[in-house]
């Protein structure tokens, strides 16, 4: 290959990474997402642990909600700038992960939200136990995401473990809702802690859904 050749070909391959989208980068933001989403479920957790910084946990989630917010968007700028996904997801995985992760987020808010709006006068226990689950499966996603460049065909320890944390969550639900109905006698604070209730339940089976979907892009790929 002639010299003038040499120089157009590696000019050529120059600009073409400028248009290649780094996977590095990807994985980066979905850590960050997930990292967000652990800081989410802690906060939903002290509170209900300590539920004095009420005002404080809603000022928290507002930041943490604004800041997985600004993640998100770099995924979504990040596809729409690119000419070719990374190897491991393709456009529609990559926009899927990041939306569930961001609703894990906007679910908690939610429920952090409804404390104050609802005026609760103070957590049950069966939200604190759910709460304590909520953060282990984020912080099971956490992982998972973080062993995502690494993960083989067939590892499903992560998936396991956060399917596992969402049944529980559905049999806390149950027994919740079960109590709450049997017990309560004003309707008005049964609208208030099924909603709540509900909330978290939901937040659960998005951290499912993610890690369902981790472990279907890792088979695709096999």
């Amino acid at each position: 290959m002639e010299q003038s050749q040499r120089t157009v070909l590696s000019r050529l391959q120059r600009v073409m990474r400028a248009f290649l989208p780094q996977e590095e980068d990807f994985f980066d933001l979905f850590r960050l997402a997930s990292d967000k989403g652990v800081e989410a479920g802690e906060c939903l957790r002290n509170l209900v642990n300590n539920y004095k910084r009420l005002e404080v946990a809603v000022e928290d989630i507002d930041n943490i909600e604004h800041q997985a917010d600004e993640i998100v968007h770099e995924v979504v700028r990040k596809l729409n700038t690119t000419f070719v996904t990374p190897a491991l997801f393709d456009r529609e995985d990559i926009y899927r992960l990041a939306e569930c992760l961001d609703d894990i987020i906007d679910m908690i808010k939610g429920t952090i939200d409804r404390f104050r709006s609802f005026k609760i006068a103070a957590p049950t226990e069966h939200v604190q136990d759910m709460s304590e689950l909520l953060l282990r499966a984020t912080q099971a996603l956490h992982e998972n995401i973080c062993e995502l460049p690494r993960m083989q065909p067939g590892d499903i320890r992560y998936c396991r473990e956060i399917n596992t944390l969402e049944n529980e969550g559905d049999a806390a639900l149950k027994k919740a809702l079960g109590e709450l109905f049997e017990y309560e006698e004003d309707a008005r604070e049964i609208i208030k802690w099924k909603e709540i209730y509900e909330f978290v339940e939901e937040a659960l089976d998005r951290c499912e859904d993610a890690a369902n979907l981790i472990e279907a892009v890792i088979t695709k790929n096999a």
